[in-house]
């Protein structure tokens, strides 16, 4: 058998799923992509596209459209719910960095990817066959066999359940809103405000549009009725500092998520399947980088397919170049949720004052580990 003759399923029609896709396209595997959801359709907020994710993107030559389909962040200032300034950062770096809507974000890849896409598909079941071939079924009644399964079926993943039947993911504590306005507001710059268990970013998208999101320290099941979810953040941030309590009562279209992740841990791969972007290392936002990782991790396994095969050399190398990184990330993004979550007056304040006094040469030094990655010159 060619590798024209093998198929690919890749589970999942989200970021990480599509930018699969890419990174594989005229390699001669033939990729299809199962979406439970009756559309191949993003709605969701604003999402960051940092650095060492626009790198992939411009190997696949597709970075242009995407930078042009956002805003870039320039500058990040830190404050307090009143408005003071904690402080300031300014990352620079030879591509910038960039926020856009998800769904943008999603309908250029869509755009670009090869694969040939199934909506309305919802995975049953899957079983790794003798043959080396994968055996999936779906509630609709339609079967096949792949020589491998991608799974990149998010957070909540089934293919996970089949590999490792870990559970569900950790909830953190805290939970989160988002959304995305047209606004004429004088905002200017992105931003990060810290209050006592509760914080909001604000960042540009592109032509006036801005994306917010905020989050609060309560419980998993909490339910924002009967108060109604934009009654219930005009409580909780009425009195912080302009313009989020304008944002917040502008905003048409409010999503809320609980904040979970899983420290990630080793064994993505079972026979001809594995595992992608947060099915494998689901992480909190507050680095700005799940999808990031997502996309790196996209393109290794990418590149280990395009170089060994199906093999699984191919999913050992993708797994050993992703996992140290995964965990990386998730590890700091906890701690940095955790310290942006405090309640306590007294933490409160020694926070602030560790934000304002940290010499922003150090600031940046935490972020260059991140933005500075280059994943298209590892050696796969």
């Amino acid at each position: 058998m060619t590798v024209k003759d093998k198929e690919i399923a890749i589970i999942g029609g989200g970021i990480a799923g599509l930018t699969f896709a890419i990174c594989l396209k005229n390699n001669g595997y033939k990729c299809h992509i199962f979406e439970k959801k009756p559309a191949f359709k993003e709605i969701g907020a604003a999402i960051s596209v940092f650095p060492n994710a626009l790198r992939v993107f411009q190997a696949e030559k597709i970075m242009r459209e995407i930078i042009a389909s956002g805003g870039e962040i320039t500058k990040i200032f830190m404050k307090t719910d009143k408005g003071r300034i904690l402080a300031k950062s300014e990352p620079k770096y030879e591509l910038p960095a960039i926020c856009i809507h998800r769904a943008d974000l999603h309908s250029i890849l869509l755009k670009n990817t090869p694969a040939e896409l199934h909506a309305n598909h919802d995975l049953k079941s899957l079983q790794n066959l003798n043959n080396g071939k994968v055996r999936l079924a779906f509630t609709n009644g339609f079967t096949k066999e792949f020589d491998a399964v991608i799974g990149a079926d998010g957070i909540h993943s089934v293919v996970r359940q089949f590999l490792i039947d870990d559970g569900k993911p950790v909830f953190r504590g805290y939970n989160i809103w988002r959304g995305v306005i047209d606004t004429n507001f004088d905002i200017g710059y992105a931003s990060e405000t810290y209050g006592k268990g509760k914080r909001v970013g604000i960042v540009p998208i592109k032509n006036g549009k801005y994306g917010w999101w905020a989050t609060c320290n309560e419980a998993l099941s909490e339910d924002d009725q009967p108060e109604g979810t934009k009654k219930k953040l005009q409580r909780l941030f009425g009195d912080w500092h302009y313009p989020i309590p304008d944002l917040i009562s502008s905003t048409e279209n409010i999503i809320k998520n609980s904040l979970s992740d899983r420290i990630p841990v080793k064994g993505w791969t079972k026979g001809n399947i594995t595992l992608l972007g947060d099915a494998a290392h689901p992480t909190t936002p507050n680095l700005g980088q799940g999808g990031c990782l997502a996309i790196e991790g996209a393109y290794i396994l990418a590149n280990a397919i395009k170089k060994y095969g199906i093999t699984q050399k191919a999913f050992q190398i993708y797994e050993e170049l992703q996992f140290p990184r995964a965990k990386l990330i998730v590890e700091t993004s906890l701690k940095v949720g955790e310290m942006g979550q405090i309640e306590n007056s007294a933490a409160v304040f020694f926070r602030n004052l560790a934000l304002k006094f940290t010499p922003s040469s150090v600031s940046l030094k935490m972020i260059d580990k991140f933005f500075s990655y280059d994943v298209t010159e590892l050696k796969i």
